[in-house]
C-alpha cells in the first residue's frame, strides 16, 4: 500500500488522488480557516479536541499503552534516539493507506518515519493554505521548482536542466546543476515561464539573487515559498526587491509534528492546527531561546507525543507565560527558529560556535560558501566566487572566519565552481563530523567539486 501511494504521489493526477483527495482536503482547508478566525480561547479548545483524539490513538501503541488515559504533560520528552531505536514501538501496525517517509539526518541521527494517508493530504493543505496567506493558488498557478526533485542525473551536464510536470503548469528545477556557469540557463528559462510561485531551498535562491544581481536583472515574481534550509533576512530582503515578491518562509521537519510559517521577516507563526508545540526556557544567559518540544495532530500512523525537535524558537526574553501561549497558539509572532542542529562548528574545547550564518553575509565576489569541519581544529571553506577567485576575496573571508573562530582552530580556503549537494538536493552551510569524532571526507578529494585553484 505504501508503495502504490507513493506511485499515485508522483503520478498526474496525483494532486486529486492522494495529495488533494477531495473529501479530506476540502475539509482540512476548512479547519485550517477555522483555526484562523477563531481568538485565543477558541484556539485552545479546537486543539484540545485533537489532542484527546491523538492521545486516544496513541494509546494502542506499545511505546504509549502505559500512558493510556494520561494527559498530555504526563508523557516523557520522546528523543531522536529513542525513536530510533524503537520505531515501531510508536508506529501503528496497519500499513493500510499509509506511506513510508525518513528524515535526511542532518542531526547524525536519521529516523524511519510512517505517515497516515490523511496526514500526506493535510500537510498539502497546509502548504495551499500558506500559499494562499501570500495571494498565490498553488493548485492552479504556475509554479517554478527549485528544490531536492531527481530531476536529471547529476552527471549529465547538458541542458535542459527542469522538467515540465502536471500538463505544463509546474517546472520543475535540478538544483543539483544550478551554479555560476549554468545560472543564466536557468533564469532563461524562469523568464520564458513567468511563473506565479517559486518553491525553492533557500541556497538555490541565494544563488539565483546572486546571478541576477551580477547581471542587473529584475523579474516579477509575486510569491516566493522557502523552506527545508534557514533563510536569511538579508536574502529575503534581495529577493523581494529583485522579484517584487511576497517571500513565504515556512518551518517543519519530516516527523511532521510542527509547522511555522513567516510572510515578513521576524515575524513567524505557529500553526496550531497542525501540532501542539512547548516552549521550555533554554538555561544560559540569552533568555529567548526555547527549546521547542511538539505533539503532531494529524499522523495516526505514528503519532509522535512530546517530541524534542532539538530546534530552539526565538520569542521576546521578557515573554510572559500569557505570551507564550498566544505564540504557541499562533496568536503572537515570534523572530524565528534557529538550530536544525547543523548551523554550529564544534570548537576543540567542546563549546558550541553558533552565529556561522553570518559569516558569509555580504562579502563583495562570494556567490555560495560551505564550512566543512574535518578535524576538530580544522575547518575547510568551499567558496564559490562570482568570477575569477582573488587574494582580496580570500582575506575577506578570512577575516570573517577569524572573527567567529577561537585561534585554536585552523582555516582553510579553497575555492570551487559548485558546492555538492546532498542526496535530498539541500545544501547545509555547515558540515561536520558527528561529535567531530571521525573525520568526514575532504572536500579536495570529492570528484563532483571541480577546483578554481587553492589561494
Amino acid at each position: 500500500m505504501s508503495g502504490m501511494i507513493s506511485r499515485l504521489k508522483t503520478a498526474s493526477l496525483g494532486d486529486t488522488l492522494v495529495r488533494r483527495f477531495p473529501p479530506l482536503y476540502s475539509a482540512f482547508r476548512q479547519q485550517l480557516r477555522t483555526f484562523d478566525d477563531s481568538d485565543i480561547a477558541g484556539r485552545q479548545a479546537l486543539q484540545a479536541q485533537l489532542i484527546q483524539e491523538t492521545l486516544a490513538g496513541a494509546a494502542r501503541l506499545r511505546g504509549y499503552a502505559a500512558l493510556k488515559g494520561a494527559q498530555l504533560h504526563d508523557y516523557p520528552v520522546l528523543t531522536k534516539e529513542r525513536l530510533r531505536s524503537v520505531p515501531r514501538e510508536y508506529m501503528s501496525r496497519s500499513g493500510l493507506l499509509s506511506t513510508a517517509a525518513a528524515t535526511s539526518g542532518s542531526s547524525g541521527v536519521p529516523l524511519s518515519l510512517k505517515r497516515s494517508f490523511s496526514s500526506v493530504v493535510f500537510e498539502q493543505a497546509v502548504l495551499d493554505h500558506v500559499a494562499a496567506l501570500a495571494g498565490a493558488d498553488f493548485r492552479r498557478d504556475r509554479v517554478a521548482v527549485l528544490r531536492g526533485g531527481a530531476v536529471k542525473d547529476p552527471s549529465d551536464r547538458d541542458p535542459p536542466y527542469w522538467r515540465p510536470e502536471s500538463g505544463g503548469r509546474v517546472l520543475n528545477f535540478s538544483v543539483a546543476h544550478l551554479n555560476a556557469a549554468t545560472a543564466v540557463a536557468f533564469i532563461e528559462a524562469l523568464e520564458a515561464f513567468s511563473p506565479k510561485v517559486m518553491w525553492v531551498y533557500p541556497s538555490a535562491l541565494e544563488m539565483l539573487v546572486a546571478c541576477f544581481e551580477r547581471d542587473g536583472r529584475h523579474m516579477q515574481v509575486p510569491v516566493i515559498l522557502s523552506s527545508s534550509e534557514v533563510l536569511s533576512d538579508e536574502l529575503r530582503a534581495k529577493a523581494e526587491s529583485l522579484f517584487g515578491a511576497c517571500v513565504v518562509d515556512y518551518y517543519g521537519q519530516a516527523e511532521r509534528v510542527s509547522f511555522a510559517y513567516a510572510l515578513k521577516a521576524g515575524a513567524y507563526r505557529f500553526l496550531p492546527a497542525y501540532g501542539r508545540v512547548e516552549l521550555h526556557a533554554v538555561e544560559g544567559e540569552d533568555k529567548s531561546r526555547f527549546r521547542m518540544i511538539a505533539t503532531n495532530l494529524r499522523n495516526r500512523a505514528q503519532p509522535l507525543i512530546r517530541y524534542d525537535t532539538g530546534d530552539i524558537a526565538i520569542v521576546p526574553g521578557d515573554a510572559s507565560a500569557a505570551s507564550l501561549n498566544e505564540v504557541i497558539l499562533g496568536c503572537r509572532t515570534f523572530a524565528r527558529i534557529e538550530g536544525r542542529e547543523s548551523d554550529y562548528l564544534l570548537a576543540p574545547d567542546g563549546s558550541r560556535l553558533i552565529g556561522m550564518n553570518h559569516i558569509p553575509r555580504s562579502i563583495d565576489g562570494l556567490l555560495q560558501m560551505q564550512l566543512r569541519q574535518t578535524e576538530p581544529d580544522r575547518v575547510l571553506v568551499l567558496a564559490v566566487p562570482d568570477g575569477q577567485p582573488s587574494d582580496v576575496l580570500k582575506a575577506a573571508i578570512a577575516a570573517r572566519m577569524q572573527a567567529r573562530l577561537p585561534d585554536t582552530m585552523r582555516i582553510e580556503i579553497r575555492f570551487c565552481d559548485a558546492i555538492e549537494r546532498e542526496k535530498s538536493g539541500k545544501m547545509p552551510l555547515v558540515v561536520r563530523a558527528k561529535d567531530i569524532g571521525t573525520s568526514i571526507t575532504d572536500a579536495a578529494d570529492a570528484g563532483s567539486l571541480k577546483f578554481m585553484g587553492v589561494l
